[in-house]
């Protein structure tokens, strides 16, 4: 693991570290305040957006924000699984603790297009706690959808 030396790029207070040689991480120590409903832990910080530009099969960037600070659907996230090993382990998970009906909604939810007419499979899966015991985490397949907007719904889990 290295650190790159902190740059200031446009008057911007940043720090580059690369984790690996595929994951670097520009942190952005511009004091903001807190305009979000959500608290951090009193030993961890808690996520409350991230920025991703994705790759589309059309060589094309689709920048997206995911946020948590919402009414969308997105609370007590837990992962983000982004390719086939990372569902597999979640698959492996959900057998093991949910039984395989539910891994298998999970495998089939990432192998297919939501609907027929969508450009392409989901690129992630976000997975949330479950709100009570007993109950099953909810698991959302997201961004390879053609229609995003689905008159303001609130997306449903894929288990």
């Amino acid at each position: 693991m290295s650190a790159l030396a902190k740059t200031n790029i446009s008057g911007q207070n940043t720090e580059e570290k690369r984790l690996a040689k595929d994951i670097n991480l520009i942190y952005d120590f511009t004091e903001k305040p807190n305009r979000t409903q959500l608290k951090a832990k009193s030993d961890r910080a808690v996520v409350a957006k991230l920025r991703a530009d994705l790759v589309l099969p059309n060589n094309k960037i689709l920048t997206v924000d995911i946020d948590f600070d919402s009414t969308s659907g997105y609370h007590n996230n837990t992962m983000l699984v982004m390719d086939d090993f990372g569902v597999d382990m979640l698959v492996t998970a959900f057998a093991v603790k949910y039984g395989q009906s539910f891994a298998d909604k999970i495998t089939k939810a990432w192998a297919e297009k939501k609907q027929h007419d969508d450009p392409r499979k989901p690129t992630y899966l976000l997975v949330q706690k479950p709100i009570r015991d007993g109950d099953l985490p909810k698991v959302f397949a997201a961004c390879g959808d053609k229609i995003h907007d689905n008159d303001n719904k609130t997306p449903q889990s894929i288990v």
